[in-house]
């Protein structure tokens, strides 16, 4: 049981590490020097919340350090002008990141209604029968999760010359060091 809830633990880690991925999915047209890089000044733009991103425990330096999958698509938009980031390049990424805004949407309300069953099932106090195919449910979708946070970083490995790639790494390594969001 002990190990079984450390798996949901760091599944639950991975989840909200890779959550924040649609955020980086919305389209900009802004020059990644201009206003704060392609994603604007603000980290999550047209996030529902008042007043823009919420500050919270996430937001706190060293919070991606044990994640599981490294999220460095943010430090590359956000790092563009200094990764020397080519036209093509860019071209690519935003390629790239329509391709997630049209598959997303559909996965992510999967996921949450997943979560939001089993979680009701566990506060009405159902049966271990009952549980069984809704933790199913939940274990597939953060399996297909940290596979597409995978994904993302192998296409970036792919993408950018062994120069970039050093960089990028570099900066998400120093990322839990500074107070700012993705390094900044």
């Amino acid at each position: 049981m002990l190990k079984f809830k450390h798996v949901v633990s760091g599944l639950m880690v991975g989840t909200m590490a890779l959550a924040v991925v649609p955020a980086f999915a919305a389209g900009a047209e802004t020059p990644p020097a201009m206003n704060g890089g392609p994603m604007g000044p603000g980290m999550m733009q047209g996030h529902p919340c008042p007043g823009g991103w919420r500050h919270g425990p996430m937001r706190k330096a060293g919070w991606m350090r044990n994640a599981p999958v490294p999220m460095l698509m943010p430090i590359v938009w956000r790092h563009a002008v200094d990764l020397k980031l080519t036209p093509a390049q860019e071209t690519e990424l935003k390629n790239w990141r329509t391709r997630q805004e049209k598959a997303m949407p559909a996965w992510r309300h999967d996921m949450l209604a997943h979560h939001t069953a089993l979680r009701d099932a566990l506060l009405n106090g159902e049966s271990g029968s009952a549980i069984v195919p809704l933790q199913a449910a939940v274990l597939k979708d953060h399996a297909t999760m940290l596979e597409h946070g995978i994904q993302q970083v192998n296409y970036l490995h792919k993408i950018l010359t062994p120069v970039q790639w050093q960089k990028a790494t570099a900066l998400y390594k120093e990322m839990g060091t500074k107070r700012g969001p993705w390094g900044k």
